[in-house]
């Protein structure tokens, strides 16, 4: 019976691929996590900064460069404009790799889904056969459950990890566009 062979590594091909793809899930997190603790973003200091009109800006941080060009800028107009297309670009910086966490997180047990039922046929082909023995069924049982819980071992920490720094993210766009704000009404 070929078509039991293939099913069965087929079985293990998507445990070698949750592997994979859970390193990949690591690194991501990793890079995010490493991106973050280096992120400089002092947001009291900026407000105090506009408060007090002085509107020279450290350039070390994330958004200093930009609001610094901000001086430039005489309309509240331009500003609003100016500050879009420069939330846009940095947005694409501050979410990398967050859209793959998300599909990992939303896939990988799906994934395993498929592994364990690969397995359970495996397991269903070695009693039709009628020469596996029960050690041989409950093997496969349990190689086809361990498929489940890898792809649940992998999508859970991806969820977190996207979660997270999704929070992350919006909480520094927030604090940005409520500085834009604050320059707005003080630039005047």
């Amino acid at each position: 019976m070929l078509w039991l062979t293939v099913v069965e590594w087929s079985a293990r091909l998507i445990l070698l691929l949750l592997i994979f793809l859970s390193i990949w899930s690591v690194k991501i997190m990793l890079d995010r996590r490493r991106f973050f603790k280096e992120f400089i973003f002092p947001v009291d200091e900026l407000r105090q900064k506009i408060k007090s009109k002085n509107f020279h800006f450290p350039t070390n941080h994330f958004f200093g460069e930009f609001f610094n060009d901000l001086k430039n800028l005489k309309s509240s107009e331009n500003i609003d404009k100016a500050f879009d297309a420069f939330s846009f670009e940095k947005r694409k910086e501050l979410e990398k790799g967050l859209p793959i966490l998300g599909t990992l997180g939303s896939t990988t047990p799906f994934v395993g889904l498929l592994g364990t039922i690969l397995g359970i046929i495996v397991s269903f082909g070695e009693l039709s056969r009628g020469t596996g023995s029960t050690n041989t069924v409950m093997f496969s049982l349990a190689e086809a459950l361990i498929l489940t819980a890898v792809g649940l071992v992998v999508a859970i920490p991806a969820v977190v990890g996207y979660n997270y720094f999704g929070r992350k993210v919006k909480l520094i766009l927030a604090d940005a566009q409520s500085l834009k704000d604050l320059y707005i009404a003080y630039k005047d």
